[in-house]
């Protein structure tokens, strides 16, 4: 009975923000944006990826802290899941620069996503490497981002990656994703990830997505390269 009654009350109520103790609820806040955990290399590169939105068409993610599904245009799924204080997993870490610093750029018309990312010290495994497993999320989330772009709520199927290079530690990396094909419900997508400058190659991966809805009306969130 206690336990029903606590989560009833964290459906109907703001959780507070975990870094004060002032128990208010946190504004949405855009981590797709430059703080004080971006290095030099990612703020140049985010620059230049934004400007290249711009001249492109393409729209620039927000990535709030909370679940909001209508940012990226799809109706529904704004009931208790859209106000409580969930979060796109890469975000999970709360420090800025400790874990998953990104910003993602899409094209709906072309089926394409860059995501740019810089690699905190929480994702280690080798000594100074990043764990092969933080480099499955960032392709599981920008493949799934892109796939959730085109076609509402999708999950998974199947995910192959090839791990070509180790990734050092505060990289700044440039994952390309593109939808290859529908067929029905299924989603085939793949994407290259390197190093920012595009020299070296880190990982090579395909997947599949299944569409659990509809299909939707194209995405109207974001800000067009802002």
């Amino acid at each position: 009975m206690l336990r029903r009654a606590r989560a009833l009350a964290r459906a109907l109520y703001p959780v507070p923000c975990p870094r004060r103790r002032c128990h208010q609820p946190c504004p949405p806040r855009d981590l797709a944006v430059p703080n004080a955990g971006w290095s030099e290399r990612m703020r140049r590169h985010y620059g230049h990826q934004r400007d290249r939105a711009r001249a492109q068409g393409w729209t620039r993610l927000p990535s709030y802290r909370q679940y909001r599904p209508q940012v990226l245009g799809l109706a529904g799924d704004t009931g208790a899941t859209g106000d409580r204080d969930t979060r796109l997993f890469p975000r999970a870490i709360e420090g800025d620069g400790d874990g998953f610093e990104f910003a993602m750029f899409l094209s709906v018309p072309g089926g394409r996503l860059r995501c740019l990312c810089q690699l905190g010290p929480f994702l280690e495994a080798p000594p100074g490497l990043a764990h092969g497993g933080a480099i499955a999320t960032l392709i599981d989330t920008s493949l799934g981002t892109l796939a959730l772009a085109v076609a509402g709520r999708v999950v998974t199927a199947n995910l192959n990656i090839d791990y070509v290079a180790p990734v050092p530690l505060l990289s700044v990396l440039l994952l390309e994703a593109l939808l290859q094909s529908r067929q029905g419900r299924k989603l085939f997508l793949s994407c290259d990830l390197r190093d920012a400058e595009g020299t070296t190659l880190h990982a090579r991966a395909t997947g599949l997505f299944i569409q659990q809805d509809a299909p939707k009306e194209p995405p109207r969130g974001g800000d067009s390269g802002q």
